[in-house]
Order: structure tokens, then C-alpha cells, then sequence
């Protein structure tokens, strides 16, 4: 049966549909009647429906509500939310009032590093990055001139604040941040016995002479027989090489008799500083025995009482076996004559 001669408009969710003539053929809304869905025919205005006029309305009162919200999840921002509010200076969220973290009233920032009072887990706090003055940004007291090196690389040569005991231990000493890439820690005879470092003497054969001098060098002197000493520096920040500068042994022998050193005598242990004669040494005390010893560096034996007697190896930079924290000094003697040595009579050592 055909339709009306008359057009109908049908209205399905606001959307108009088309008028379809008598007898055309095809059904509504296909495309073989030759009109589409969503295709007005432009004749007359249409009014919207209730339904639509009431989504309308609840869609109006919705974002009314959303306008009239200052968070994005509905609620009063608060202090504790997360997010750093006018008011606020922080927000960490739980703003537990712990090191490092928020205040719980979000006025501010916890204790923390640059505050500049010492709290939580730091040795020192000036509230400044300056990293020469015996306090780094970390809040750290250096431990090395290469601790100061790294935390600012600008840094040239000079005297610098480290502790290489810890905390407390803090002295002035002279920062070689050139040779090699910098970093180097001066060790220096004043610093060996007035508690800047941790400095132990071992008795390996043991002398009947022995002892530490007013300008802080020590000394043995045996008597009629062999010994063996090691002086270990403790450097708890770590080193794995090392170098000297003007380094000076003497001979310390007494009633007439000489202390003995030659070419011919090499210490490969440290637990033996003799062979025909007498050495002094350096290196790790990680390592079995010395990097470095004087008797390299002599064309002849040098036979003595109280001379004195210059490294030949200053400036050369000596790599040790691994990283240690012990730098160690050797020494010994041999023979049936009363003799012995200052070891470390005058110079410096470098460390990193």
C-alpha cells in the first residue's frame, strides 16, 4: 500500500527525516529513497522536543556546578592535596614534617640541607654552594681535595678545609687540582701526630730504638741486627695513586758506624725492608709490598751516618695495585753495626 500524497515531518532525537513522496520507492532513511538521515528539508523551523529541552537544562545546572569548583576533583584544595596552592609554599602530599620534606602546614620547607643548621644526616651546614670553605653543598665535609674537585670543578690550586678522619678532624692543607686532572690531597710531616690523621706505626721486626721526633719524623736505630717498619697513613676517602715532592730520608747510625742503602737491594714484601742494606719505600698497604723504593734510583751504595738523602722519584705519579686507603711507608736495615733511618725526614705526599 503507497503512502499519502502529503509529507510528514518525523522528528527521532532531534534529528528531522525526509518527506518520501507516493509511490517513490525504497523505505525511509535509506539510501535508495534518496534522501539521507540528518537531511532537512529546509521548508520550516522545528521547535525542540521536552526531552531534549530537559537534557539541555541538566547539562546547564552540571556545568554550573563544575564553574563553581576550585578542584579539578570536586573538593576544596587542602593542604596535604599535592599541589602547591596560593597559600601554600609546598605540598609533598603526605607533608610528613620529616628531613627533607614539607612542613605539615605546607608553610615551608622542612629541616633540610642549606638551612643552615646542622639536622638529619648532615656534617655540616653553612647555607651556601661555595665548596672551598670546609663544607660542600651536599652538606658534606670533604674528605679530599678531590671530594672539592667534584663538587666544583672550577676550583684551581690552593689551600683547602678536608678531614679525612670524619668530622672533627678538619685541617688546612694544599690542594694540587692541576697535575692529571687535579684532586691531589697533600700529606705533610705536622699532620702525622697531632690527630688530623690516623696514622699507625707497625714494628714488624722491631728495632731496639725506636720513635717519633719533635717535628713529628719518625726513626729507628737497631743494634747489631735486622728490622723492619711500616708507617700507614689511613685515607678513609680512598686513593689509587701517588706521588712525591722533595721527599728527604737520613741516616740515623751512631758509635761511629754508617746506615747502608744500594742499588742492589729491591723490597718486594713489606714484611722485609732489608738485603745487604737498608730502604725506604711507598706505596699501598693493600698491596703485598712497595710500588716505589730509593734504592731505584741509585747508581752506587751510599754509606752514612747522618746524611741526608733526596728521592729520585718526585713528581713521578705512581699507581698502586687497586683503590686503598692506606698509603704506606717502609723501612729497614741489616748488618752487625748500630744503624738506622729517618724515613721520612722532610717532603710531602700526594694523594687521590
Amino acid at each position: 500500500m503507497g503512502l499519502p500524497n502529503e509529507c510528514f515531518a518525523l522528528f527521532a532525537s532531534a534529528l528531522a527525516l525526509a518527506c518520501v513522496e507516493q509511490g517513490r520507492p525504497g523505505e525511509l532513511g535509506s539510501d535508495e529513497a534518496g534522501e539521507t538521515l540528518g537531511e532537512g528539508t529546509g521548508e520550516e523551523d522545528t521547535e525542540p522536543s521536552e526531552a531534549t529541552e530537559d537534557t539541555a537544562d541538566g547539562q546547564a545546572e552540571t556545568d554550573a556546578d563544575t564553574d563553581d569548583s576550585v578542584s579539578t576533583n570536586g573538593s576544596e584544595p587542602f593542604c596535604g592535596d599535592g599541589i602547591v596552592d596560593d597559600d601554600e609554599l609546598c605540598d609533598d602530599g603526605e607533608n610528613s614534617g620529616n628531613y627533607g620534606s614539607c612542613k605539615p602546614d605546607c608553610s615551608g620547607l622542612a629541616a633540610h640541607c642549606g638551612d643552615g643548621e646542622i639536622n638529619g644526616p648532615e656534617q655540616c651546614d653553612d647555607a651556601n654552594t661555595v665548596a672551598t670553605d670546609g663544607c660542600l653543598s651536599n652538606c658534606t665535609i670533604p674528605r679530599s681535595c678531590l671530594e672539592i674537585l667534584e663538587a666544583d670543578p672550577e676550583v684551581g690550586d690552593g689551600e683547602y678545609p678536608v678531614a679525612p678522619r670524619g668530622p672533627g678532624y678538619l685541617f688546612n692543607t694544599f690542594c694540587d687540582m692541576t697535575t692529571e686532572g687535579g684532586g691531589w690531597t697533600q700529606i705533610s710531616l705536622p699532620h702525622l701526630c697531632n690527630d688530623d690523621l690516623e696514622v699507625v706505626i707497625t714494628a714488624v721486626e722491631a728495632a731496639p730504638t725506636e720513635g717519633v721526633d719533635e717535628a713529628c719524623r719518625p726513626y729507628t736505630l737497631d743494634g747489631e741486627g735486622n728490622h723492619t717498619y711500616t708507617l700507614d697513613v689511613l685515607f678513609p676517602s680512598g686513593f689509587s695513586a701517588f706521588y712525591t715532592e722533595g721527599m728527604i730520608m737520613k741516616a740515623n747510625a751512631a758509635l761511629e758506624n754508617t746506615s747502608d742503602i744500594g742499588p742492589n737491594f729491591t723490597q718486594s714484601v713489606w714484611t722485609k725492608a732489608y738485603g745487604g742494606g737498608g730502604t725506604v719505600s711507598f706505596g699501598s698497604g693493600s698491596d703485598a709490598g712497595p710500588v716505589i723504593a730509593y734504592n731505584a734510583f741509585l747508581a752506587e751504595s751510599v754509606n752514612c751516618q747522618a746524611c741526608e738523602l733526596a728521592f729520585g722519584g718526585d713528581g713521578t705519579i705512581h699507581a698502586v695495585g687497586s683503590i686503598s686507603t692506606l698509603f704506606r711507608v717502609g723501612w729497614g736495615e741489616s748488618g752487625p753495626e748500630f744503624e738506622g733511618w729517618y724515613p721520612w725526614w722532610a717532603g710531602v705526599v700526594y694523594l687521590r
